[in-house]
């Protein structure tokens, strides 16, 4: 039966486009395939998952697919495209439209942990979860569908590579550049924890940068104020800025934290790229740098991203994750993401705590000098200067006194939960980047046991 639908699928296509591709030596292969009598032909393919895949909006626009994968209301999308905000909302297929919030993500900045996946919640029961089927049943050559929320797939396409190891050389071919763009001068590869300099050359902005200059080896981790989690995310950067541009870089040296001040220049008209590569065709800014994928091609856009692949079956093989060249889009596969949902929905991967840790005071702990019998313990926690962080210290068997201090030991803030309850809780601001000392510690002297520490970078509008 499949193997039917498979030649039909194939023969439908051919006779559409024609045998010959030299007939259309200019066309987007993208009009071809995912021409609209094409793609109806897969509306009984999509038809179920269909029902499981909600539109992802922020702000007004859409940027993304999404898959339920629980009945109650847990839908999976991709994170960097709903990152640090909170207007977003899921219209499902009946067209009915749910607020919905980040409650987990997963992209770390190790490679095998790196997904770009994040967890939404939104008030609902009932939905119809996304049937799943392992990829080793998309081998090479099988027709898949991309689904959307409505009654045509979004794209359609066979399956290029069978799911593989993500490496730096996969990176896909890049957008032509902006003449206007600023220039670096550096040559980059994606390592674990950012984009690492292989190359600088001579006399360029990045060989003239203050107080640090770059040099091979270093490691960028963050670009005027965005975290590189790869090498193709530092030039998406560098290429929205224009010559002469100031950049602040953040990077790692051997184990050295450092920092420097780039003037971008005028890049060289030699290197501007040929927008033959991609025909036109707009590329997710988020890319590369995943653990595994499966390779098809398929015309999915960028915010076509987060909804379900599916094989001929209706079953979902893996979720799109990014468009990644002109005929390469990428997905995510079943059997990688599946065990990330226990801890996605739990809310253990919330990406805005920056510390959510449970242990024990005892009486073998420090104690305060000030405050004879207090015990305590000190947790050493990176906040950033401007923001606001919810801090909660939560115990059933102790009244919990909470410290914020800087790294002289300097009181910058506490909460002693005069309100007469067992919980501490404070909104703190930091007047600079760096390490903050949280002491947790008791109201009562000799008291001890079990206790929640968490730490809760707010949103901008949350602050409102």
């Amino acid at each position: 039966m499949r193997y039917l639908r498979h030649f039909f699928a194939f023969t439908l296509l051919l006779a559409w486009t024609g045998t010959s591709v030299a007939q259309f030596p200019k066309v987007n292969p993208d009009d071809l395939r995912n021409s609209k009598k094409i793609v109806q032909t897969f509306r009984p393919v999509v038809a179920k998952a269909s029902e499981s895949t909600v539109r992802v909006n922020v702000d007004g626009k859409d940027v993304a697919f999404g898959t339920v994968v629980d009945a109650d209301g847990y839908i999976l999308t991709k994170w960097s495209e709903v990152k640090d905000k909170l207007k977003i909302t899921c219209t499902l297929r009946d067209g009915k439209i749910l607020s919905a919030k980040v409650i987990g993500a997963k992209d770390d900045d190790k490679i095998e942990g790196a997904y770009d996946l994040a967890m939404l919640k939104v008030d609902a029961k009932g939905l119809k979860a996304i049937e799943w089927r392992p990829s080793k049943d998309a081998t090479v050559g099988r027709w898949v569908a991309s689904v959307s929320n409505g009654e045509d797939p979004v794209a359609v396409g066979v399956v290029s590579v069978a799911k593989r190891k993500f490496a730096g050389g996969d990176q896909p071919p890049r957008k032509g550049i902006n003449p206007n763009a600023g220039f670096l001068g550096v040559q980059l590869e994606s390592v674990m924890g950012g984009a690492k300099v292989s190359i600088v050359t001579p006399n360029s902005p990045a060989a003239k940068a203050t107080p640090s200059p770059l040099k091979p080896g270093d490691v960028i981790y963050e670009a005027a104020g965005k975290k590189i989690v790869d090498h193709m995310a530092l030039i998406e950067t560098i290429q929205r800025l224009k010559a002469g541009d100031k950049v602040n870089l953040k990077f790692k040296r051997t184990e050295e934290d450092l920092e420097t001040n780039v003037t971008l220049g005028k890049i060289d008209p030699k290197m501007l790229g040929n927008p033959q590569e991609t025909m036109g065709t707009r590329l997710s800014l988020r890319r590369g740098f995943f653990p595994a994928i499966i390779q098809h091609d398929s015309g999915v856009k960028p915010e076509d991203c987060g909804g379900p692949l599916v094989d001929l079956d209706g079953k979902a093989i893996g979720i799109n994750i990014a468009r990644a060249g002109r005929t390469e889009s990428y997905a995510l596969a079943s059997e990688d993401i599946l065990p990330l949902f226990a801890d996605l929905k739990s809310g253990k991967l919330d990406p805005y705590f920056v510390v959510n840790a449970t242990s024990k005071l005892t009486d073998q702990d420090s104690t305060d000098k000030k405050l004879p019998g207090r015990f305590l313990k000190v947790q050493e926690v990176k906040m950033s200067a401007g923001g606001v962080y919810a801090i909660e210290l939560k115990s059933n068997d102790f009244d919990a006194y909470l410290v914020i201090q800087d790294a002289k030991g300097n009181k910058l803030a506490e909460d002693n939960d005069s309100g007469g309850g067992l919980n501490a809780k404070l909104m703190f601001t930091p007047p600079a980047d760096g390490l903050y000392k949280v002491i947790v510690s008791t109201f009562n002297a000799n008291e001890m046991g079990d206790y929640t520490l968490t730490v809760r970078r707010i949103l901008e509008a949350e602050k409102k």
